[in-house]
């Protein structure tokens, strides 16, 4: 049984158990006896750990052209992906392949090598492979979540023919994403499918058997409706594809909310091929690109089983770039978008520079105002609804008045001068201003002295008190005219103030109002005597003393 200080084993996000990192300089040697050194950690995934990686040739290497995936004996991922490589990634086959279908490209790795090593009293596989350049989802945050709709159409038609490489060879994907599409370090425009750690081994089954342990397998967003159910199909693979071809179109997929719960997003996905038009419109905020329309249908129409017209699906995609204006084996330009955005506002400003040219000349503040990028009625989001907004309107409300009070001239003398006496102009006034804002000011001060209760008030005290002013406004004077007012009606009405609060056992007694009824003329009521709060208690309490005593 292990101490307390025993180190646990790491597990990935998926149960997985994680190798402890390998050296930098760990020499390994495959099945074939060639050796290979580790170089620095390039990642983790939810079963291994991906390594730089060199032939070894007996020193340190200065470049590290390859990748060595590794993981513990105990996982199953690697050794599926090892075994494909083996039989479906040979090097040979993948070029005669892309002869007979007349491909420049192929984005199918090759298998290298793979073998076992022993480090740190845990046996490791490995598999050795190309190394490429960056991920396709990393691009895609970095892009703000967005790619080029003609970006999208090529990728896609670079992947179709990786499936159909795939689905010859009776294997199906099944993890279709942009963290599993890297880019060819010799050339960005080159996207290779890797990651065939849940791919699988197919055969023409004519039924449909859904299997629940590999229910819901996959990166949930993008399993297929097949794959929900545990049946791995081609028709799933395409499926998968274009999950991730709306959401780089559109920055999200309908049902990303839900991806803790597998089977309410696979009755979202359900849902979305029953009504096809209605969820696609939910997709997309604007019009349905009709490429994506096309493709779609033509999903929906596959059975489970069929093999899936990879031409027409690629007929499709091509049309869609063609009526784009773009070639199918173009440049992807997936950062186009921020490229766009700055293009678009470059023409504007060559107008700009066009009418500081023509013949007359305008002053600075008209050009703003007569500038194409300045909209009289524009306000920004961020300022709706504030003070500054509103004055911000108020000006652009102006900007008429002010373009027909300003004069055209041809002479730049007479520009100047109008300028100057505009500016005496300003001064004159604003020195006018602060003269009447200064005898306002004593005016105020002589009116608004300091209220005193006791002091009668004048006529301008009065006025002052009913309009306030900044330092003691109407509401606030308002208050304390009614204090005052409640203080003299209580003197008025008690004789003395020597009992301000009753006794516990007995509740305040409120002041009798004056009566003016006739009966108050009795003799009776006349003689008799009218106690204050607490008094009629204290004369029965010295009463009964008064008897004790004696």
């Amino acid at each position: 049984m292990p101490g307390k200080g025993a180190m646990k084993s790491k597990k990935g996000a998926n149960g997985y158990k994680l190798p402890d990192p390998i050296p930098v300089g760990e020499v390994l040697t495959d099945m074939l006896k060639k050796s290979w050194i580790i170089g620095p950690s390039i990642g983790v995934g939810g079963f291994g750990e991906i390594y730089s990686a060199a032939p070894y040739t007996g020193g340190v290497p200065k470049d590290y052209p390859n990748v060595i995936k590794i993981e513990p004996h105990g996982n199953g991922p690697l050794f599926v992906e090892m075994h494909f490589y083996m039989r479906s990634a040979k090097e040979n086959d993948i070029v005669l392949w892309k002869k007979q279908n007349k491909l420049s490209f192929l984005g199918m790795p090759t298998f290298i090598s793979s073998g076992s090593h022993d480090c740190h009293d845990t046996k490791y596989r490995f598999v050795v492979m190309e190394r490429f350049g960056k991920n396709l989802w990393d691009i895609f945050l970095e892009n703000n979540r967005k790619f080029q709709p003609h970006s999208v159409y090529k990728i896609a038609l670079q992947i179709i023919d990786v499936l159909e490489y795939l689905h010859y060879k009776t294997y199906v994907h099944a993890d279709i994403k942009g963290a599993n599409l890297l880019q060819s370090l010799k050339s960005p425009d080159q996207i290779y499918l890797v990651d065939f750690g849940l791919a699988y081994h197919i055969n023409s089954q004519t039924e449909y058997k859904p299997n629940p342990k590999k229910a819901h397998n996959g990166t949930i967003e993008y399993t297929s409706r097949d794959m929900h159910m545990g049946v791995p199909t081609m028709r799933g693979d395409f499926e998968i594809l274009s999950y991730n071809m709306i959401q780089w179109i559109c920055g999200s997929l309908p049902w990303e909310k839900n991806l803790t719960n597998p089977s309410a997003v696979q009755k979202q996905k359900q849902s979305a091929f029953q009504d096809l038009p209605k969820f696609l419109k939910e997709c997309f905020s604007s019009v349905v690109p009709e490429p994506i329309n096309k493709f779609m249908t033509l999903l929906k129409n596959m059975e489970y089983n069929d093999t899936p017209n990879y031409q027409k699906f690629k007929d499709i995609l091509v049309k869609g770039l063609k009526d784009m204006g773009h070639k199918p084996n173009g440049k992807l330009n997936l950062a186009a978008s921020d490229k766009t955005a700055k293009s678009a506002t470059t023409p504007q400003a060559g107008k700009a520079k066009k009418v500081m040219a023509e013949g007359t000349r305008k002053s600075r503040r008209l050009l703003e105002l007569l500038s194409p990028n300045r909209s009289l009625n524009s306000t920004n989001d961020s300022d709706l609804g504030s003070p500054m907004n509103q004055k911000k309107s108020n000006r652009a409300q102006d900007n008429p008045r002010i373009l027909k009070n300003i004069p055209f001239t041809d002479d730049p003398d007479s520009e100047v001068e109008e300028k100057q006496t505009k500016k005496t102009r300003n001064k004159n006034n604003k020195d006018a201003d602060v003269k009447v804002a200064s005898k306002d000011k004593k005016v105020l001060k002589k009116k608004t002295k300091h209220y005193d209760p006791d002091e009668t008030m004048s006529d301008d005290q009065s006025q002052v008190s009913l309009l306030g002013t900044k330092s003691r406004p109407k509401n606030d004077l308002k208050r304390k005219q009614a204090t005052v007012e409640l203080e003299s009606s209580i003197d008025e009405n008690n004789d003395s103030t020597k009992d301000m609060f009753t006794d516990d056992d007995e509740p305040a007694q409120p002041t009798p109002p004056k009566r003016t009824s006739k009966w108050q003329e009795c003799s009776t009521i006349k003689n008799s005597r009218v106690f204050k709060p607490g008094e009629y208690k204290r004369e029965n309490q010295n009463k009964i003393q008064k008897a004790k005593k004696r």
